[in-house]
C-alpha cells in the first residue's frame, strides 16, 4: 500500500500501489465470492483483484477482458460478470479456464446512444426481482434516440428493456437501498438540475431533465414540473455525485442501514441517512470522509466490513485530488464519533438522535443551534443558485428554534421550530453542543431535503 491521505481520528484508509501497467481508472467494482473483486474501467477493461479482503502485499491483479465500450457499471449474478456499456448490457464468461473471458454475450441492448463522450449508461444493478436496471445519460442525447434519459429494466431472459423512469441528465451513480433493496440514483448538476441530487427511481416518474422517446416530443423542450429527490447536496459538498452503497455491517461503525455516495470532484464520501414521510423517502445528508486520491467514483462494502473507494480523474472529469486513479481501503478504527447520528423529522421540528450521550447545558441551550431554509430553481441555466422563502437568489430563510427538550438518556434532542416550510432544504447547524465527556461533533451541520412534513 501507499501513503492515503485520508486523515481521520475514526476511520483508517488504505491506499493500494497499483501495477505499473495498469489504467485503473474505475468505473464499477463488485465482488465475485467473498474474496475477488470486480473492477471495471473507462478504459475498457475489467480486472480481477484477488485477495482484496486480505492485506495489500497478497492481492494479485488480473485482466479478465479488454476492449469494451466504456462499461460504468459491473454486476455478478450467479457468479457471471456483467458489465454496463454504453450501448449494451454484456455478460462476460470464461469458457476455457484461462482466467480471462472469451465469450461475451449481449443480455439487453434497447436503447441508444448518440456517440457523445458522456453518452453513458450507468449501471447495471440487480433489482429485488433479479432484473438488470440502468440509468441512461440524458443531457447529451436526442429525442429521436430512444430511451436516453431514462432508467430501464431489463430481465434476465429478454433482450427487451422496460422503460420505467425518465429525468435524468448524468446519472453517475444507481443502487439500491434496504430490505426491499430500491433503487437509487444519483445526478449531476446543470441544465435542469439546481444541484446534485439523490432520487428514489420510481415506475411513472419524472426527475427533472427532458428525456428521449418514449417521452412526447413536445416535453422535449422542458417541463414545468418534476419529481423531487430524497436529497438535495449542497453544491459545496458535492459538485459532481457519483457512486453510492448501502453499509450492512456494524463493524463500519455506527451508522449501519445509512447510504455512502461519492462525490468525483471533491474526492469526498458523504453520508446519507433516510426515513419515510407519507410513504416517500427523504431525508439529510453529513460530510463524511475526505482527502481520497482521486476522484471518487465508485464505492462497495467488502465481505470483511471495510469501505472500497474507487476513484479516477480525466482532463474532461475535473477532480480536486493528486492522482489520475486509486483504489482506497478504508476500516473504522473502533473509535465511535461524537455525531448525529440520525434525524427524524417531526409536525413541528426534528428529532436528532446522537452516537453519544450529550453534556446536558449544551444541548439545551436554545441558542446553540441555527437552522436555516433554502431551494433551488427549476431551469434550463446551469445549474441554481440557493433561493429563500421569497425567492431571492443566493439567500436563505432563518427558522427560529422555539424549544429544546433532551431525553432522559440524554441520546435524543428534539427541537421545536417554527416557520418552516416543505419543499425546502433544511440546514441544521449545532455548534455548541458537546458530548457527555467534552467531545465536539464530528461534522456539526446536516442539510435535510423537507419534502413533506408529518402529518399530525
Amino acid at each position: 500500500a501507499r501513503r492515503s491521505f485520508v486523515l481521520n481520528p475514526h476511520y483508517r484508509a488504505e491506499a493500494f500501489a497499483l501495477p505499473d501497467n495498469m489504467k485503473l481508472l474505475i468505473t464499477g467494482m463488485q465482488w465475485v465470492g467473498e474474496d475477488k473483486l470486480a473492477v471495471c474501467t473507462y478504459a475498457g477493461e475489467v480486472w480481477i483483484i484477488q485477495g482484496a479482503n486480505g492485506p495489500a502485499m497478497d492481492m494479485k491483479f488480473r485482466r479478465f477482458a479488454r476492449g469494451m465500450n466504456e462499461p460504468m457499471g459491473v454486476a455478478v449474478k450467479a457468479g457471471k460478470i456483467y458489465l454496463g456499456n454504453k450501448a449494451e448490457i454484456t455478460r462476460l464468461t470464461d469458457t476455457d479456464q484461462d482466467g480471462e473471458a472469451d465469450l461475451f454475450e449481449t443480455v439487453s441492448r434497447d436503447w441508444g446512444y448518440t456517440g457523445s463522450y458522456n453518452s453513458f449508461s450507468y449501471g447495471p444493478v440487480i433489482d429485488q426481482a433479479g432484473n438488470f436496471v440502468v440509468a441512461n445519460a440524458g443531457h447529451a442525447g436526442h429525442w429521436d434516440v430512444h430511451n436516453m434519459g431514462w432508467a430501464l429494466r431489463s430481465k434476465p431472459d429478454s433482450q427487451q428493456v422496460e422503460a420505467f423512469a425518465s429525468g435524468f441528465r448524468e446519472p453517475n451513480g444507481i443502487g439500491t437501498f434496504g430490505p426491499e433493496k430500491d433503487i437509487f440514483v444519483t445526478d449531476n448538476q446543470g441544465a435542469w438540475i439546481g444541484a446534485c441530487k439523490l432520487s428514489h427511481v420510481k415506475k411513472g416518474r419524472f426527475y427533472g431533465h427532458p428525456a428521449s422517446k418514449p417521452a412526447p416530443k413536445e416535453l422535449y423542450a422542458g417541463r414545468k414540473n418534476f419529481d423531487q429527490p430524497a436529497v438535495w447536496f449542497p453544491y459545496k459538498l458535492a459538485r459532481s455525485s457519483s457512486g453510492m452503497c448501502e453499509i450492512t455491517d456494524d463493524r463500519f461503525g455506527p451508522f449501519k442501514g445509512q447510504l455512502l455516495v461519492g462525490d468525483f470532484q471533491n474526492a469526498v464520501v458523504t453520508r446519507v441517512q433516510l426515513e419515510k414521510v407519507g410513504g416517500e423517502w427523504q431525508g439529510a445528508v453529513w460530510p463524511f470522509l475526505k482527502g481520497f486520491q482521486s476522484g471518487v467514483n465508485r464505492l462497495v462494502m467488502g465481505p470483511n466490513g471495510h469501505l472500497y473507494v474507487g476513484g479516477c480523474k480525466t482532463v474532461a472529469w475535473a477532480a480536486n485530488a493528486p492522482f489520475s486513479q486509486g483504489l482506497e481501503r478504508v476500516k473504522f478504527n473502533g473509535k465511535v464519533p461524537f455525531s448525529v447520528k440520525e434525524v427524524r423529522a417531526l409536525t413541528d421540528g426534528f428529532e436528532l438522535t446522537f452516537t453519544k450521550p450529550v453534556k446536558l447545558f449544551t444541548a439545551a441551550d436554545i441558542d446553540g443551534y441555527d437552522i436555516w431554509q433554502y431551494k433551488y430553481l427549476y431551469h434550463k441555466k446551469y445549474g441554481s443558485p440557493e433561493v429563500d422563502h421569497n425567492g431571492k437568489p443566493n439567500s436563505f430563510t432563518t427558522i427560529d428554534v422555539k424549544r429544546v427538550t433532551v431525553s432522559l438518556d440524554r441520546l435524543k434532542v428534539r427541537l421545536t421550530v417554527a416557520g418552516w416550510k416543505p419543499g425546502y432544504v433544511t440546514a441544521v447547524r449545532s455548534l455548541d453542543v458537546r458530548s457527555a465527556s467534552g467531545e465536539k461533533l464530528w461534522h456539526d451541520t446536516f442539510y435535510y431535503t423537507l419534502n413533506r412534513i408529518p402529518a399530525k
